[in-house]
């Protein structure tokens, strides 16, 4: 089988093309979240194989890699050397993304990134600036955007069925016992975390730009009322978009007994 891959140089040395032959991919993280890429890939062995996995914790990275059958590394400096992957999917506390997914760059490799993309705007800004330099793609998991039902929205206000909208109203009415972040050390940090907001709640902001459109300014409070964390555990936002829009965003994850939301085995499955 002949390998052929076009490259451009753009600052760094940029494969844009992989032709005759399976991706190769390498997953950073093998947590919770890291469950769903594997079973991806299992359904399209046809295009893509797993080249790697990586964690720091060599217990559950001996357990992921033995169940995989694939190499395990401690460290993806290690993962992008020796498993040379195309893509890189960072399964990854939110703080570490921005780092990891530089690095990836800086070896030549695609990122497919769990949200957020980041927990700070310069470093966000920073890794878009990296990948157009290099002539890379960097995917945010946003896989809500692929709900039927969002995809239905999202075309009846395209076409302006709604008319002008006026007012948007979300709620992230979910539960996170205390359990819940004492059950990973990266979990309820600012360093690593960024809060219900920045993480639970991601999703939800991705669609009210997505769908509302371009937002103008926000206001907010945040609170930590009952966990014991770092960061806000509730949150209220006001919002303004450019196109006169008006609305808020309520999110806690102290909703009490259960979360209030679509209970479905996809949604149950991406719990982070």
């Amino acid at each position: 089988m002949t390998t052929m891959i076009s490259t451009q140089t753009l600052g760094l040395s940029s494969p844009l093309a992989i032709t005759g032959r399976r991706i190769r991919l390498g997953i950073v993280g093998c947590g919770r979240i890291s469950k769903n890429h594997l079973a991806a890939i299992g359904m399209h062995t046809e295009e893509i194989e797993l080249a790697g996995v990586c964690d720091t914790e060599l217990d559950r990275l001996d357990r992921v890699s033995l169940e995989a059958g694939v190499p395990g590394y401690s460290t993806l400096a290690e993962m992008l050397a020796g498993a040379q992957p195309d893509i890189v999917v960072l399964a990854t506390p939110s703080g570490l993304h921005a780092r990891q997914a530089i690095e990836a760059a800086e070896a030549g490799c695609h990122v497919v990134t769990e949200k957020p993309m980041a927990t700070r705007w310069e470093d966000g800004r920073r890794m878009v600036e990296v990948f157009d330099r290099a002539g890379l793609r960097l995917f945010v998991v946003k896989q809500n955007r692929k709900n039927p039902t969002l995809q239905m929205l999202k075309r009846a206000a395209d076409k302006r069925r709604f008319g002008r909208i006026y007012m948007v109203q979300v709620n992230v009415f979910w539960t996170r016992p205390q359990e819940y972040y004492d059950s990973e050390r990266w979990r309820g940090k600012w360093e690593f975390d960024g809060g219900a907001l920045m993480n639970q709640a991601s999703h939800y902001v991705d669609l009210l730009d997505w769908i509302v459109g371009p937002v103008e300014s926000v206001q907010a409070y945040l609170g930590t009322l009952a966990r014991h964390i770092e960061v806000e555990d509730s949150g209220v936002v006001g919002i303004k978009w450019r196109s006169g829009a008006l609305g808020s965003l309520n999110v806690t994850m102290l909703t009490y007994p259960r979360t209030l939301k679509d209970r479905s085995r996809s949604s149950e499955r991406r719990v982070r």
